[in-house]
């Protein structure tokens, strides 16, 4: 039997080329050899694959006292990437716990890593974290003190602030401030729409067919794309492109709140249709850049708009281990102040307002947009959150730890 002298130097390589050792493997040999003190380990899907997830959390004894070390969460795919996790990263919090297995697999919606941990004056705070291979990718987020209680969750997108003001005859919590905390999603395909509250003129709206807006977003390098498809039983067309007509329309208003200097400004858009079903569009509150040129804005199908907006100019880019988000969670680069609001006016001027804001919209009324990169679903977790890292397979558990 002859052997083809390719193949034969293809088994060279692969002898020569031993495969990482499995995750759980690894892990055992590396207590085996240090000695820490494993507090959780549990396997959950964390990526969607359809396969178990290996999760793992330790500490040692601290070299001096008798406490212990910060903890340091292990995640090893099933695809064999690893990452370790440690540190601070969650405001006042010095540190996150271990998590805990989940009790049970959630109905409709993908598995997590939820981590928090408490800091001085009863503040807490927390993330859900999913993974692809590159690493943590943020879905949740929530803090809370005496002063407020914040909530985020982008798989169902959305978000609540309580603010709290303690005094002897208050006798009843706060009403939250209920949104939208909209995904611009980096892959091919729009996430999915997100949610929308009549937000003013309820004793107009008859329902969906009366008034209804769906919102979504989609990412493209340096370009975000709403997708707003409208419901409404009474067209109302403008008669041409300036403010007064665009206002008496059916219409599409976008508010943000653009950042300047250290401040911000609000930038108010609408957008309308002829009768002839041209889209025209003109600036309610201009922006304060030189240049004010309207976006690139399509009518792709009945009741459709398109609008392409850059993400420079009105997503905050966030300094260098400074963290732009009032929950602390930084996703990188990738939060904006957006509202997205459908005007329906049955011919007698604006009679509601659909909007991703359950508040009136305004120039201090917003949703969220949290962008993700480009290639994936979910804006992707700082690196100076949790001082997250990726793990190789030479790496110790002792190194891992901040001390």
């Amino acid at each position: 039997m002859h052997t083809f002298p390719g193949f034969a130097l293809l088994g060279l390589l692969v002898t020569a080329t031993p495969a990482p050792q499995p995750f759980g493997a690894w892990f055992d040999a590396r207590v085996k050899a240090e000695k820490p003190e494993v507090r959780e380990r549990f396997q959950q899907d964390l990526d969607g694959d359809g396969q178990e997830d290996d999760v793992a959390c330790y500490d040692f004894k601290a070299p001096e006292g008798p406490g212990t070390t910060p903890p340091v969460i292990l995640v090893g795919l099933a695809t064999g990437e690893r990452f370790a996790m440690r540190g601070d990263g969650l405001g006042p919090i010095a540190y996150v716990g271990c998590p805990s297995a989940p009790s049970s697999k959630p109905k409709d919606r993908p598995g997590s890593l939820h981590l928090g941990g408490n800091g001085l004056t009863g503040y807490a705070g927390a993330v859900s974290l999913r993974f692809d291979r590159k690493g943590p990718l943020l879905v949740g987020g929530e803090t809370g003190d005496r002063y407020h209680a914040w909530w985020m969750d982008l798989i169902s997108q959305r978000t609540e602030l309580s603010s709290y003001e303690y005094s002897e005859a208050q006798t009843e919590d706060p009403v939250p401030a209920r949104s939208a905390a909209m995904l611009a999603s980096g892959t091919q395909a729009p996430a999915p729409a997100a949610p929308v509250w009549v937000s003013w003129g309820k004793k107009n709206w008859s329902g969906d067919a009366d008034a209804g807006l769906k919102a979504q977003w989609l990412r493209k390098d340096s370009t975000v794309t709403l997708i707003a498809t409208l419901q409404d039983d009474q067209p109302v067309p403008a008669t041409d492109a300036s403010a007064k007509a665009i206002l008496a329309a059916d219409h599409l208003e976008l508010w943000w709140s653009e950042p300047n200097g250290e401040s911000t400004r609000a930038v108010q858009l609408g957008v309308a249709r002829t009768a002839e079903g041209k889209p025209v569009a003109t600036w309610f509150q201009p922006p304060g850049r030189k240049s004010k040129a309207l976006p690139a804005l399509r009518w792709t199908a009945p009741g459709r708009f398109e609008v392409d907006l850059p993400v420079s100019g009105w997503v905050p880019k966030p300094r260098e281990g400074v963290t732009v988000h009032d929950g602390d969670v930084e996703p990188p680069s990738a939060l904006a102040a957006v509202t997205v609001v459908f005007s329906d006016s049955d011919g007698k001027g604006q009679e509601t307002l659909v909007s991703t804001t359950e508040q009136r919209p305004g120039a201090t009324v917003f949703s969220s947009l949290y962008l993700a990169e480009p290639g994936s679903l979910y804006p992707r977790l700082s690196r100076g959150v949790f001082n997250w890292v990726p793990l190789k397979q030479a790496t110790t558990l002792r190194e891992l730890v901040l001390e």
